[in-house]
C-alpha cells in the first residue's frame, strides 16, 4: 500500500485558519482538557483530512483492528506529530468544528460492519496540489479591482488577515474610499494606486516594521515580506545594556541583519602575507593575529526555546518590567508555562511578540568551536570578528583570550538569548558559525584595561561613524 501523500497546508490557507481559530475558539496556543492547542497541531490535522480523497477521516482506530481497516485521525496525528493521537484527537475535532473548519460525521465501514464517527474537512478549506488558496476562501474577489489575495495573511504579524474598512478615515492620512487593517496586530495599509503603503504597526515594535512604515510597495512584494523570504532584515525590538562580565563589547554595538544575510561591512581589512590584519586604529595601524577555531557540530535553531523558568517568573525580573501589561491582556493564561516554551509557541504562529523577550541577537542559529591552542590565546586582548575581510563586531577578554573564545563565545545558552543574556555572546557565536568558511577570529594583545577599552571605543566609531 503506497504511503499518504500529504500536499503541504499553503501558508495563506494556514494563517487565514490559525486566524479563525483565535476569532471563534481561543486564542492560539491554549490549553482545552489537557491538551495543548497549537498552530501546528491545527494545520498538521488539516492536511490528515486534505489527504483523503474523500476528506474525511474517522476519529478513532478501533483497538486490534485487522490492517484492512482504516486508520483514524488519531493515529493519522500520532505518525506526524509523535503524541500520543487518542490524547488529543477528540480536543482537535471539537476545536476544528467550532471553528467551521470542519464538521462530524458517520461513515459506514465495509469490514467492521457498522458506522464509525468521523470527522470531515469542509469544502472551503480543502486545497489540491496546484493551488495556493481554495479560491471560495480568497479575500479579494471579482470586481475589487487588483487581486488581493496577498491581504490572507498579515505582512507585519504573519498572522492575521488583512480586512477592508469603509466609512473610517485614519488621522493624519490622505482621504482614502477604504483602507486595510489586520485583524490581529491592527497594522493598516492604505492604497496607492494599485500599491499598498504601511501606514501604522501598532503595537509591534520591531524596527523591521519600522524600516518599512510609510513605504509603498505592490501586493506581490508585501506576499514576499510576508512569506518571509524577502530581502527585509530582521532586527530586534529594543536594545538593552550588555550583561556585564569579564568579556565586554561595546554598548551601541551596531546592530546588522540576521545571520546569515549579512549587509556590507561599513569597514574593510587588509589582510597581510602572514595572514594578519591591518586596522587603522587611534592615528595609527594596529595588526591583529589571527585565533584558529575548530567547530563542532551543526548549528541549532530556537535555543531560547530550552528556557525552563515559568513566564511569571520571567516578568518578575526588572528587565521584563515593559511587558508585564502587554502579557496580562493577551497572554494571562499561559503564567504558568515555562517561557521557552511559550516564546517557540509565539514564533511558531508568526507572532512577533516573542523577540520582545530576546536580545538583539537571541534569535539566531548557533554552533559550537574551541579555540585552537597558541601562545597567543594565554594574553589578554582585544578581539575582532570579520567576515570576508569586512569589520563586524569586536570584544575585549581581560583573561586568557583562548578560554573566553572556547567557554564563553563557543557555546550559547537558552538563557544567553533572554534580554537578561548576553547578546555580544549570541553575535559572535552566529557570526562565526553561520559563516564558517569566510569568518575568523582576530586578536591584538594587551594588558592594560585602559587601553582596550580605549581600542574598542575606536572600532566603534569605525562600526558606526558618529554615534559615538
Amino acid at each position: 500500500m503506497s504511503a499518504t501523500q500529504y500536499f503541504p497546508l499553503p501558508p495563506e490557507l494556514f494563517a487565514h485558519a490559525c486566524d479563525t481559530v483565535t476569532k471563534r475558539v481561543s486564542q492560539l496556543p491554549f490549553l482545552r482538557g489537557g491538551v495543548n492547542v497549537t498552530g501546528e497541531l491545527v494545520g498538521v490535522t488539516m492536511e490528515c483530512l486534505n489527504a483523503e480523497p474523500s476528506h474525511t477521516l474517522p476519529i478513532t482506530t478501533p483497538r486490534d483492528a485487522p490492517p484492512e481497516v482504516a486508520c483514524g485521525l488519531d493515529q493519522c496525528i500520532e505518525q506526524r506529530l509523535g503524541i500520543p493521537g487518542k490524547a488529543v484527537v477528540e480536543i482537535i475535532a471539537e476545536v476544528l468544528c467550532s471553528a467551521g473548519i470542519t464538521e462530524m460525521t458517520e461513515i459506514i465501514d465495509r469490514h467492521l460492519h457498522r458506522p464509525r464517527k468521523a470527522i470531515r474537512l469542509v469544502p472551503p478549506w480543502i486545497w489540491h496540489i496546484a493551488s495556493t488558496m481554495a479560491p471560495s476562501v480568497r479575500l479579494g474577489g471579482a470586481g475589487d479591482g487588483p487581486s488581493l489575495s496577498w491581504m490572507d495573511m498579515c505582512p507585519v504579524c504573519r498572522t492575521g488577515i488583512l480586512e477592508r474598512v469603509v466609512g473610517k478615515q485614519l488621522f493624519g492620512i490622505p482621504h482614502t474610499d477604504f483602507y486595510l487593517a489586520c485583524s490581529s496586530c491592527g497594522a493598516k495599509f492604505i492604497p496607492v494606486g494599485s500599491a499598498f503603503r504601511l501606514v501604522s504597526i501598532a503595537t509591534i515594535r520591531d524596527p523591521l516594521w519600522k524600516k518599512h512604515l510609510d513605504k509603498t510597495y505592490p501586493p506581490e512584494t508585501w506576499v514576499t515580506i510576508a512569506r518571509g523570504t524577502g530581502t527585509a532584515c530582521r532586527l530586534p525590538a529594543r536594545r538593552p545594556a550588555d550583561k556585564k562580565t569579564s568579556v565586554h563589547v561595546p554598548a551601541n554595538t551596531p546592530v546588522h541583519a540576521s545571520v546569515p544575510a549579512l549587509p556590507p561591512a561599513t569597514v574593510m581589512l587588509t589582510q597581510l602575507t602572514d595572514g594578519s590584519l591591518a586596522v587603522p586604529l587611534l592615528g595609527k595601524t594596529l595588526y591583529f593575529r589571527p585565533i584558529g577555531v575548530k567547530f563542532t557540530g551543526g548549528l541549532r535553531e530556537d535555543a531560547f526555546s530550552r528556557v525552563q523558568k515559568t513566564l511569571a517568573d520571567v516578568l518578575a525580573e526588572p528587565a521584563f518590567t515593559h511587558l508585564k501589561d502587554p502579557v496580562n491582556a493577551k497572554y494571562s493564561r499561559y503564567l504558568t508555562m515555562p517561557v521557552g516554551l511559550f516564546l517557540s509557541q509565539l514564533k511558531e504562529r508568526f507572532d512577533p511578540f516573542y523577540r520582545e523577550f530576546l536580545n538583539p541577537y537571541g534569535d539566531e542559529k548557533y554552533g559550537s568551536f574551541r579555540a585552537e591552542g597558541s601562545g597567543e590565546t594565554e594574553k589578554a586582548g582585544v578581539l575582532i570578528v570579520v567576515v570576508k575581510r569586512g569589520l563586524y563586531q569586536a570584544a575585549e577578554s581581560s583573561g586568557p583570550v583562548g578560554a573566553a573564545v572556547s567557554n564563553h563565545f563557543g557555546r550559547v545558552g537558552a538563557d544567553d538569548c533572554l534580554l537578561t543574556g548576553d547578546p555580544a555572546r549570541c553575535r559572535i557565536n552566529a557570526l562565526l558559525c553561520n559563516n564558517r568558511k569566510e569568518a575568523g577570529l582576530y586578536f591584538h594583545s594587551t594588558d592594560r584595561e585602559d587601553e582596550r577599552l580605549m581600542l574598542l571605543h575606536a572600532i566603534e566609531n569605525l562600526l558606526h561613524p558618529g554615534e559615538s
